[in-house]
């Protein structure tokens, strides 16, 4: 009677433990997905901030907008930048936050090295600017009773693939995050 007794007992332990298994796999693997897409979500943000701080920066310098993507190649991993499909600049409403006129795009070549970045382009930068979008001698940086610096926004766009492809989780999403910023006035920078 024990022994029939213990093998039932083992019987329902393995018919329980097939029951839970596939949901403790749906939960690590979830954990799993999410985790890095979260992580892809604050590379991105983290990303655009800073871009947007050097873009402030560099004010109306002619090479502003090549500074900015020198800064994400600079921060970013080889692995994000791979991923990353476009980098826009642009000059942002001051009430909406909205592109305004026009943007300068900056955006990714294939195996490209970001730090060919040249003013005005050349046939092998890797990067791909914009300048007649939102010229930087246009750009606002005095401060005065009728004048403002203008607002300097960027956006980074990165494209994500699923790691599993566990159900839930297949094909790709896009991370899009967008940051502005005022530019720096000139008043607080030296003559030189």
């Amino acid at each position: 009677m024990l022994q029939w007794r213990r093998r039932r007992e083992r019987g329902a332990t393995l018919v329980e433990a097939a029951l839970a298994f596939p949901i403790l796999i749906l939960v690590i693997i979830s954990i799993l997905e999410l985790g890095m897409a979260f992580k892809d979500y604050l590379t991105v943000s983290y990303l655009s901030r800073e871009a947007a701080r050097i873009g402030a920066l560099a004010g109306d310098d002619p090479y502003a907008d090549c500074a900015i993507l020198l800064g994400i190649e600079n921060l970013a991993t080889e692995g994000d930048l791979r991923r990353i499909q476009q980098v826009r600049i642009y000059r942002a409403s001051p009430t909406t936050g909205l592109p305004v006129t026009g943007f300068n795009t900056g955006s990714w070549r294939d195996n490209g090295n970001p730090p060919l970045c040249t003013v005005p382009n050349d046939p092998m930068d890797t990067w791909t600017v914009n300048s007649t979008a939102w010229p930087t001698s246009d750009r606002e940086v005095s401060v005065g009773p009728d004048v403002s610096p203008d607002i300097i926004g960027v956006r980074i766009t990165l494209d994500r693939n699923w790691i599993t492809g566990f159900p839930p989780f297949r094909g790709s999403m896009t991370v899009d995050e967008s940051t502005i910023t005022r530019l720096e006035p000139k008043a607080f920078f030296p003559d030189s």
